[in-house]
């Protein structure tokens, strides 16, 4: 390690905490979203955290900010509990916020409209649930996106837009036969 090498590691550390602080919600929906269990994904985002940490000196941005260098991490860590858990590929809604609701009529309807765009999620393609977990939940922009998955900014642009309309045509299909 050079001279200025203690400075470096004390600046990614407060750039790490700081994106612990920031991020650490967004990283535990992320992997949520993938895994299916609240409890697991908490597991696992600060399994990412302690990854990041042990592989700090490694880090160098090369294009790649050090959340996008997180949500990639998060990504190859869902995919391998995934791995070792294929029988286990639910999205479940337990432990998402109901918003405060004004009557239990609104928290019901809410909890509904809950479980059918997790039911419409579920019939995305695995790639069009990565692309808007990143984006949507993860708040990663289109190129950020693309480096997680390996995709270009264009590229991801065009999984989210099909993505998104997927998921409207499956949640109007939805809609409609709740209403029939």
């Amino acid at each position: 390690m050079g001279a200025g090498a203690p400075e470096a590691r004390r600046r990614k550390e407060e750039a790490l905490a700081g994106l612990f602080e920031t991020h650490y919600e967004r990283i535990v929906r992320y992997i949520a979203l993938r895994v299916g269990a609240r409890g697991e994904a908490e597991d696992l985002a600060s399994q990412v955290f302690l990854r990041a940490v042990e592989a700090l000196d490694a880090y160098q941005e090369r294009g790649l900010p050090m959340q996008a260098w997180l949500f990639r991490i998060a990504h190859n860590m869902a995919v391998d509990f995934l791995r070792r858990n294929s029988h286990r590929r639910t999205v479940s809604i337990e432990g998402l916020a109901i918003a405060a609701a004004t009557s239990p009529e609104g928290a019901v309807a809410l909890r509904l409209e809950l479980e059918a765009a997790a039911a419409a999620m579920a019939q995305l393609t695995p790639a069009q649930r990565d692309v808007l977990a990143l984006r949507v939940l993860g708040g990663l922009t289109s190129e950020q996106a693309g480096k997680v998955l390996g995709k270009s900014g264009g590229a991801v642009r065009e999984m989210q837009s099909s993505a998104l309309q997927s998921l409207r045509r499956l949640l109007e299909r939805g809609s409609e036969a709740r209403h029939v």
